[in-house]
C-alpha cells in the first residue's frame, strides 16, 4: 500500500464530491462525533440540523472537526480532515408560509441563502437534519442553518500497489 498526503486542491475536491462526513465537537474535555449531510462552498462546510446535543455543544464550544472519506475504490482511499469553527447563521423571515421552511430558500441572509443553494443541489438535503430518533421529519421554524469557517484542511490517499 502506498500513502501519500493530499494537495489543498484534492482535498477540496473531495469535500465537493462527498456529501456526508462525520462531525466531531467537544464538551468538558468529552468528544461527540456524529454524521452530518453537508455541502461545500468557498471555505466553508454548509450544513442543516434541529437543535440537539450537537448544536449546544457546538455553541459552547464552536471549534470543530469534520473528518470526509470516499472508501468506496478498490484500488485504494481518500480521507480529509477539516478543522474549523462552527457558526451559527441567523434566519431571515420565509418567503412563503404555505411552502416547508426546509424546501425553501430563507430570505434576507446572503450567507444563509448560499447556504441553502449548494444544500439544495443534492435530493433530501435536509435529512438527517430534520428527523430525532424515533419521530417524522419535522417541520418547524426551530431548524438552523450553519457553517463551519475553515482554518485547515489535511488529507491522505492510499493506492494499493500492482502485484
Amino acid at each position: 500500500m502506498n500513502v501519500k498526503d493530499m494537495t489543498r486542491e484534492d482535498c477540496i475536491a473531495l469535500l465537493k464530491s462527498e456529501r456526508l462526513g462525520r462531525l466531531a465537537c467537544v464538551r468538558d474535555s468529552r468528544p461527540y462525533v456524529v454524521p452530518i449531510h453537508f455541502a461545500f462552498g468557498d471555505n466553508f462546510i454548509f450544513s442543516f440540523s434541529l437543535p440537539g446535543k450537537k448544536v449546544e455543544w457546538m455553541r459552547g464550544n464552536p471549534h470543530v472537526c469534520l473528518q470526509v472519506d470516499d472508501v468506496g475504490n478498490a484500488d485504494g482511499w481518500k480521507s480529509v480532515v477539516v478543522e474549523g469553527v462552527f457558526e451559527e447563521l441567523p434566519k431571515g423571515p420565509s418567503r412563503d408560509q404555505t411552502i416547508p421552511p426546509e424546501a425553501q430558500a430563507p430570505a434576507g441572509d446572503h450567507d444563509r441563502e448560499y447556504a441553502w443553494s449548494l444544500l439544495a443541489q443534492h435530493a433530501n438535503w435536509w435529512e438527517p437534519g430534520a428527523f430525532k430518533p424515533g419521530t417524522a421529519a419535522i417541520i418547524s421554524g426551530s431548524h438552523l442553518f450553519y457553517q463551519i469557517r475553515i482554518e485547515t484542511i489535511s488529507g491522505r490517499q492510499a493506492s494499493y500497489a500492482a502485484a
